[in-house]
């Protein structure tokens, strides 16, 4: 009796821990689904296969039974026979399409089933994930405007030596490095959730002509000469903000990208695939192995890898996802050492005959994505 006891408290225990594990450990959860699942779709197809061969069993029967009720009202055995085989072979015919039919639906049904529960765990968690970094990055923001603030404010002594004045001037640039990181980490949050972005009829070449005219500066600074080509009154629907940044991750990677005497050519202008926003720029090119991995997030190519250049790679990700929420199409060509262009196509509020496009000269490599409904 004792050891009865002892081993049902054992019992006991340890389906206390199993239980606590499955409450708390989702991948374990799902684990201990799919293999319930598994032999609850086991057990179906074993139900499935009783009920055909029931079925079957009852129609034989019956056959059989109306066969020899016919032979004793006097039928040739002969026809009797074959009528009996061919009811028989019938039977048969649609027993199988049954049970066949029954077996796919319900195989289906299971694969979607597992699927949904094997998937839910990571993107939970990638869900989770996101807001984590969004939750973080807006924390982060306060304490490093104080920073900055801060800084600027030390840069107005003019007792400060030149040494000193260089290296505040350099934490500036890395705190203004740091924030275009949290924003763009922020903006991947955001589109965790993209039914909380507004959409309006928006005009792309004011969006196109404020980009151009906030990075001015930057252009300026790095010896870069900008060209603004543009039709007025592009209309697209969209999200001004989104837009924004759409423009700016590009041209920034631009001007980035291209040495000082450099130019930029930026070009906003109906296409039959829509209104398409044009940066070209004459700067060091993406090697044919990188423009394929481009929109990976935080993928920067071994020749961008400096600290002058180097961005957080999260730049084109995000351009990615936010041209696939307005359901366009980007296309980026590029030569090592020629260059780079990078046209995006929105869908427009009017339709235009234009017609654009460009052939691909010796040497680029392209790669494009399209979001567009037309592909769907």
């Amino acid at each position: 009796m004792q050891e009865a006891l002892g081993h049902w408290k054992r019992f006991a225990a340890l389906a206390t821990v199993w239980l606590n594990r499955y409450q708390s450990d989702p991948f374990f959860r799902t684990e201990i689904n799919v293999i319930a699942l598994q032999i609850s779709f086991g057990l179906v197809i074993l139900g499935l296969v009783g009920i055909s061969f029931t079925l079957l069993y009852r129609d034989i029967t019956t056959a059989i039974v109306e066969g020899i009720r016919a032979s004793t009202a006097g039928s040739s055995p002969e026809i009797l026979a074959n009528a009996i085989v061919g009811k028989l072979q019938q039977i048969r015919s649609a027993n199988m399409f049954t049970i066949a039919g029954a077996v796919v639906l319900t195989t289906v049904l299971f694969g979607w089933i597992v699927a949904r529960l094997t998937l839910a765990p990571a993107r939970n968690a990638l869900a989770s994930q996101k807001q984590f970094i969004g939750n973080i990055a807006h924390e982060i923001r306060t304490p490093l405007s104080v920073i900055k603030t801060n800084t600027e404010v030390t840069l107005l002594d003019q007792n400060l030596t030149a040494e000193l004045k260089q290296t505040l001037h350099s934490n500036i640039e890395e705190l203004d490095r740091i924030s275009d990181i949290i924003n763009n980490l922020l903006s991947l949050s955001a589109l965790v959730r993209p039914d909380r972005i507004e959409f309006t009829t928006i005009d792309l070449t004011n969006v196109v002509t404020e980009t151009v005219e906030k990075y001015s500066p930057l252009a300026k600074k790095n010896e870069i000469e900008i060209t603004l080509r543009k039709s007025p009154e592009q209309k697209v629907w969209g999200s001004k903000t989104a837009l924004q940044q759409i423009i700016g991750n590009i041209l920034k990677n631009a001007l980035t990208y291209t040495p000082r005497q450099g130019h930029v050519t930026v070009t906003v202008e109906p296409t039959t695939e829509g209104i398409a926003l044009m940066v070209e720029d004459s700067g060091i090119g993406i090697a044919r192995k990188d423009l394929f991995r481009i929109f990976e997030p935080f993928y920067r190519s071994d020749q961008s890898r400096t600290r002058n250049t180097g961005g957080s790679g999260l730049g084109l990700a995000i351009v990615s996802e936010l041209v696939k929420l307005h359901q366009g199409k980007i296309v980026i060509r590029s030569a090592v050492g020629r260059g780079t262009t990078v046209a995006v196509y929105f869908p427009a509020a009017r339709r235009h005959a234009e017609v654009g496009g460009k052939e691909l000269r010796e040497g680029q490599n392209e790669i494009a994505v399209d979001f567009s409904s037309r592909q769907r």
